[in-house]
Formats: C-alpha cells, structure tokens, sequence
C-alpha cells in the first residue's frame, strides 16, 4: 500500500483553515490532510501521527509559529517545516529563518502553496532511507569556517563595507553563502524571481539584517578546534568556486539564457553542499568513501557514498536546497550532476552544463587534458538527448590546460 504523505495545517483564524480546506481540497486523494487552529492543538496530533510537512501561521497566541516549529524540530526531526504568514517585520524573519525550511506571504496563492509542498515530497521520495532524510530535515544551519565568520564580522562593522565586500566575504564560504541565499530568496522579500547573484543577494536582506543574522545564536555556527574538518569545509568551498567558473564558461559556450547562466553558476557554487552535510554528519563513512574513490580513480565517489550511508551528496544537497526552496532545475541539477539520465524527461540544460563542470574541473585538477580522458565520465547518450554534441573543436575552445 502506497504510504500517502501527511500535511498538517496550523492557523489561529478559523477563516484562513476553512480556505485551507477548500483550496487544497483537490488533493485530498493524494494527501492525508490536518488541520489545526493552535501550536498545543498541532503537537497533539504528532502524537498520533506522522507528519510530512506542517504549514503554520506566524503569529498565534500562546505559541507563536517559529516555536511550534522548533517543538517541531526537535520532536519530528523528519518533518519539513513550512510558515506561512503576513506579518512581515524584521524580528520574524530573524525568528523563523532558525527553524523554518521556508516563508510563505501571505495572501498565499493555493497554487504556490500547492506547488512547494509537492516540490519538497518529490525531493524527499528521492531519499528513501528515513534515517538519512531526518538528519538532514533536522539541520538548522551548515557548519562555516571560523576565519571567514571572523572575516564577515569584522567587514560587517566596517563603515565603508559594500555589497561587494560582503558578497566576497560570503563566496570563500558554501554555508554562508546558502544560507543568505535561502533568506533572500525567501517570500518575506516578495521578490518576483530568484536571486542568483550572491552581491544581488546581500543588497535585498541589507547590512542590518545580514549584521543581525550573524550574531544571531544558532544561524551560523562555526567548526572549533576541528581542524581535519575544516581543511575539508575550505576544500569544499574551493572546489565550489571552481566549479561555478567551470560552469559560467560551459554555459556560455553552450549558449544558454542569461537567466540559464545565472542558474547554472549558483548550480556550480552549491552543489558540493552535500557533501558538506555528509563530512559533518557521517565523517567516519566519508572518510572511507574518499578512500575507496582515491583507490578507484575511474569511479566518482558518489557511488561509494550510497554504499556507506545508503544516498549520495548530490541527493542530499538537492534535498536540503529543496527544502530551503531553491528553484526545482537548480536542485535537480545538483541531485543528479553525476548521474544525469536519472532526471525526468524534457529539458535540463543547467543540469548537463553541471555535469560537465564537475567531471572537467576533477580532470582540470589532476592536470588531465587529452580528449579520451576528458569524454570518459561524460554520459555522452544524455547529452545527445539534450541536444548537445562535444567536439574536438569545442573541448579545445575550453582552453582546458591554459585556464588551470
């Protein structure tokens, strides 16, 4: 019997749960549904069952929203958490941001609202082994490296910091830099579209807020004393900002969209966040997965990751980022940047554009350049679905070995 995923509704005004009702009344076939009109009344029903997403209100007596999802984080780790809500202050934000994966604005489209809570079931059918899929649902932050926290700190009280300062700041670090995308990109900005750009990014949340988040307990936390941990986290970074240039110059190439372009750097910046989720929360099955790759040269080591913890750092991030509500190309792109032709039909040119980056960028640092070692590793048949054929005259228009 298919298991049928549970979303509980929490709204103080009767009006609003009644609308909820209604609205999502089409999906009732395909969803068990509660609703409730207090955070007491939502946690009662987590006694009795399992909750896959909870959608609640913001301000409500006696337990307001950002409590009820930190109750909820901590007693159902494996529940997405979702607020929804009209209030739009700086504190709430600064509340929420800690234990919401995403902010909703109210009036909500049931569209929108339709559309992110199939957007997070789909990413979380992509991870079967519940154990995994909670760990990871139950983060509240990533782990940054402690001198680039410092860095951001101290540019932060600067008077003559930019934008561009602290976008520079936030680049050398992958989880600060997702994190102040997640709040921009969130609906308490009421943008029409995503922000890609990391300076764009800064420019929306402001100095103040971003000043705010930093010292904010338990938004950002920093590795201490652990220093094989963080030769890892500014290995990763760097390798981020490879393949976002690796992936900026494919792209052009490729002669995608600006908008494409965009997507498809922000793809390349974060895509080693799971990796990230996998060194800090599995170190020791890390460890052995860099083994074994390191043993086994042709082979990327996400096949050895789903041998050690049962899924990959490339379902992983795309999990979290779904969760955090990037848009879906870009996690798609992520979850399946080794494995292309797991991606469901239709077009995924951000996705080949990524899949190239990450096996050139791997060649480019082993200082390999010849032409049969830079197709092998490429799903070439997924690329011809796509439309896209490499040539001799496109590997060489790349100036592999020139740019290393």
């Amino acid at each position: 019997m298919t298991h049928k995923p549970h979303i509980l509704f929490v709204d103080d005004e009767k009006n609003i749960l009644l609308g909820l009702k209604r609205g999502m009344r089409s999906n009732r076939h395909a969803w068990n549904m509660s609703f409730a009109s207090s955070g007491g009344e939502a946690l009662e029903i987590f006694k009795e069952h399992h909750v896959d997403i909870i959608v609640s209100d913001m301000r409500m007596p006696i337990m307001d929203g950002a409590q009820l999802l930190e109750r909820v984080r901590k007693i159902s780790p494996d529940t997405a958490r979702v607020v929804l809500s009209g209030y739009a202050k700086d504190e709430v934000i600064l509340k929420v941001i800690g234990p919401a994966h995403q902010y909703l604005a109210k009036p909500c489209d049931f569209d929108d609202l339709e559309e992110t809570i199939k957007r997070i079931l789909r990413l979380r059918n992509c991870i079967g082994e519940t154990l995994v899929r909670k760990l990871i649902t139950g983060k509240k932050n990533l782990p940054s490296l402690p001198e680039i926290y410092q860095d951001l700190l101290a540019e932060l009280e600067n008077p003559m910091s930019t934008n561009r300062s602290i976008a520079h700041i936030l680049e050398k670090d992958i989880g600060l830099k997702a994190q102040v995308f997640k709040v921009c990109n969130s609906a308490f900005f009421g943008l029409p579209q995503k922000v890609n750009n990391l300076e764009t990014a800064v420019s929306m949340i402001g100095l103040g807020t971003l000043r705010s988040m930093t010292l904010l307990n338990g938004f950002f936390t920093t590795l201490k004393n652990q220093v094989s941990d963080c030769l890892v986290l500014e290995r990763l970074s760097n390798n981020s900002l490879e393949m976002a240039l690796m992936a900026a110059r494919l792209a052009k190439k490729l002669g995608l969209s600006k908008p494409e372009i965009d997507l498809a750097i922000s793809a390349g910046s974060l895509c080693h966040i799971g990796t990230l989720i996998v060194s800090a929360t599995w170190p020791h099955e890390f460890e052995e997965a860099v083994k074994q790759c390191e043993q086994n040269p042709d082979q990327t080591i996400d096949c050895f990751e789903r041998e050690q913890i049962g899924a990959d750092h490339g379902v992983i991030g795309a999990y979290l980022l779904g969760l955090w509500g990037f848009p879906l190309n870009l996690c798609e792109a992520v979850a399946y940047h080794h494995r292309p032709h797991l991606a469901d039909g239709g077009k995924h040119r951000v996705l080949c554009t990524l899949h190239m980056a990450q096996h050139f960028s791997k060649m480019v640092g082993r200082a390999i350049f010849d032409e049969v070692s830079l197709m092998r590793g490429i799903d070439v048949n997924f690329l011809k679905e796509q439309d896209i054929q490499i040539t001799t005259e496109f590997l060489e228009s790349l100036n592999l070995k020139e740019n290393a």
